[in-house]
């Protein structure tokens, strides 16, 4: 289908949502549900670092790509994005932000090979309602999966932006997708909230693209939306994306000190250790690598050659 016979079917009504796949829709104006994952079970972030480059990354993108980013979610073995695009550029500027990360990561943990699985995959949203209820899947990711609840909020989303009053200095366009709530931005984010916690019992995937999933969510999304009242919602704010000025000051850090761009975490460190393995290095030269001892490495790890 071509991109002049969508919107033609949008400007009619017939159509508000698109999934691809393969060929993607690339025309300015256009506000996509992007997704990308990892090579089979491999993660794509390991420790905060990992997380703080990304979105270093994505900030330069939606600079020098002329993007507007809406909403995030970073998990460990793949992300989310809703964006707008202001030029025909979508293909390259996803190019650019994914091949960079992917340079980094392999060279932070001595591996080789594809970073991402493939090309990412595109959910057009050619209706305000559809923007507002992939915004609201993507910040749900987190809780869905376990990895966060009201006592455990999830920190790499930009789920703060959307229900802490807080306002902070921040590359991503949140309140794009509030102003139409209520003219008041902590109304909106009242609601956000609210309408966040209606529908974490809803059981769909919105990823998936299908057309009975899409319809039967964007329903009870605007269902919700009309029936919500004085009532708290039980998500609480996270502690969440950080402000471009902490993002930056991390970064320059890493650029100020080679040892803040080697593994921290154990865990990242064991997968460092793991990709080393495999590519035939001894105790010995992965303890220089990491500046340990190897009797350290060998106990910490229970490596034996």
């Amino acid at each position: 289908m071509r991109t002049m016979d969508i919107i033609d079917l949008a400007e009619q009504n017939k159509i508000n949502r698109i999934f691809l796949a393969r060929n993607k829709l690339n025309f300015t104006g256009a506000i996509s549900h992007l997704t990308q994952h990892s090579c089979g079970s491999e993660p794509l972030f390991l420790e905060d670092s990992d997380y703080l480059y990304f979105l270093g990354q994505l900030k330069d993108c939606a600079k020098k790509f002329e993007l507007d980013v809406f909403a995030l979610c970073l998990m460990s073995n793949h992300l989310h994005l809703l964006l707008r695009i202001n030029k025909v550029n979508l293909p390259k500027a996803m190019q650019n932000l994914f091949q960079s990360y992917a340079r980094y990561f392999n060279k932070k943990y001595s591996r080789k090979g594809h970073v991402f699985c493939g090309a990412f995959r595109q959910s057009l949203c050619l209706d305000d309602s559809y923007a507002l209820a992939a915004s609201i899947y993507i910040h749900l990711n987190p809780y869905k999966a376990g990895l966060a609840g009201a006592e455990k909020p999830y920190r790499w989303s930009s789920l703060n932006l959307y229900v802490d009053n807080m306002n902070k200095e921040t590359f991503v366009r949140y309140e794009y997708l509030l102003r139409p709530l209520a003219a008041d931005l902590e109304n909106a984010r009242s609601i956000y909230q609210r309408l966040l916690s209606s529908m974490l019992s809803v059981e769909v995937n919105i990823s998936r693209g299908g057309k009975a999933d899409l319809v039967s969510f964007r329903a009870k999304l605007l269902k919700s939306l009309r029936i919500v009242i004085g009532e708290e919602g039980d998500i609480a704010a996270s502690k969440g994306m950080l402000a471009d000025k902490e993002i930056e000051a991390y970064l320059e850090k890493m650029e100020g000190k080679q040892r803040l761009r080697s593994p921290q975490d154990i865990k990242a460190r064991e997968f460092l250790i793991k990709q080393l393995r495999a590519n035939g290095y001894k105790i010995g030269e992965i303890a220089a690598i990491l500046g340990q001892s190897r009797v350290t490495i060998s106990k910490a790890f229970n490596l034996t050659k």
